[in-house]
């Protein structure tokens, strides 16, 4: 039997952040970038009101939903990241966290499986190359995930932002609303 990976997407459309984060700047992208881009659009798809800042719940969800660990160990990466403790975690303090031994590896289960679509790094991967990627991990690729797919293509440019992966996965598993 195959693998269904989409049983974690939904019918909603998503809003991508067509900023500058999806722009390559030509020749090859620094790691760093295409890491940072990345945890940007992460950060932009649970921001789902576009206030530039989650809040410190919001950053907990993100952070548990990416796969970083227990609850307590959520708790002491943002008091890490913001111990003035104002309630709300900029990009600027989510990049530090993300920066914080163990925290990248601990948190790119989404990020490595979207990384094998996004072939020149630059958060978007077009549907074809996601398909594929399905199919060539075992996931069986049938009417509904293509239609899926195609829904979280929200500018009908071919592609997928990997925001917009995110968030779908956010608003299937209940995290966000």
């Amino acid at each position: 039997m195959a693998l269904n990976f989409f049983n974690y997407f939904n019918d909603s459309k998503c809003t991508s952040d067509k900023d500058e984060a999806y722009q390559k700047k030509g020749g090859e992208p620094n790691p760093d970038d295409y890491e940072k881009l990345y945890f940007k659009a992460e950060f932009t798809a649970m921001d789902k009101e576009n206030r530039g800042k989650l809040t410190t719940s919001e950053f907990v969800k993100l952070m548990m939903f990416l796969g970083y660990g227990e609850r307590w160990k959520v708790d002491e990466l943002l008091k890490a990241v913001n111990p003035e403790g104002d309630g709300y975690i900029t990009i600027d303090e989510f990049y530090s966290a993300m920066k914080r031994p163990g925290v990248t590896e601990g948190t790119s289960r989404l990020r490595d499986i979207f990384f094998k679509f996004d072939d020149n790094k630059d958060g978007r991967a077009t549907k074809e190359q996601i398909l594929q990627g399905f199919a060539d991990m075992g996931i069986e690729v049938d009417d509904e995930i293509k239609e899926k797919i195609n829904k979280l293509d929200t500018n009908n440019d071919g592609k997928v932002a990997y925001q917009d992966f995110v968030q779908s996965q956010l608003l299937t598993k209940g995290v966000l609303k």
